[in-house]
């Protein structure tokens, strides 16, 4: 299920899936909008498999939401989650700045998340 759901986020992100009737006027989503959908759900997904690997091997999770020792399930459920609301979510914020903003922050975030897992040796585990 969560493979299906880490499929679905990332097509939709390539294939744009907006919502035209509410996405009008100056709050409809640019280049910009996709480039930072399209890199930070690629990121999320990135810090997801490697979070996966960490998992299996017994490390400890840095992410306070996720709890220090989550169980893969729990893990695999969270971070969908949060995959499909920045996939599906964010576009639906009429302020570009703000929505901007957000994608921006979880680009900053997630490309330390897997700079951190893969400097400690963790690989993409596709294993969910």
């Amino acid at each position: 299920m969560a493979g299906g759901l880490l499929i679905l986020a990332v097509s939709s992100a390539l294939v744009g899936g907006d919502d035209s009737s509410h996405n009008r006027g100056p709050a409809a989503l640019v280049w910009q909008d996709h480039a930072l959908r399209f890199s930070s759900t690629i990121l999320i997904a990135a810090d997801w498999l490697t979070t996966i690997d960490g998992l299996r091997q017994g490390l400890p999770e840095s992410n306070p939401l996720l709890g220090q020792h989550p169980s893969l399930g729990r893990a695999n459920l969270m971070i969908a989650t949060g995959l499909l609301a920045n996939a599906f979510l964010v576009p639906k914020i009429k302020d570009p700045r703000l929505r901007r903003g957000i994608w921006l922050m979880m680009v900053v975030i997630e490309l330390h998340a897997v700079h951190n897992n893969r400097s400690q040796g963790l690989r993409f585990n596709l294993r969910l």
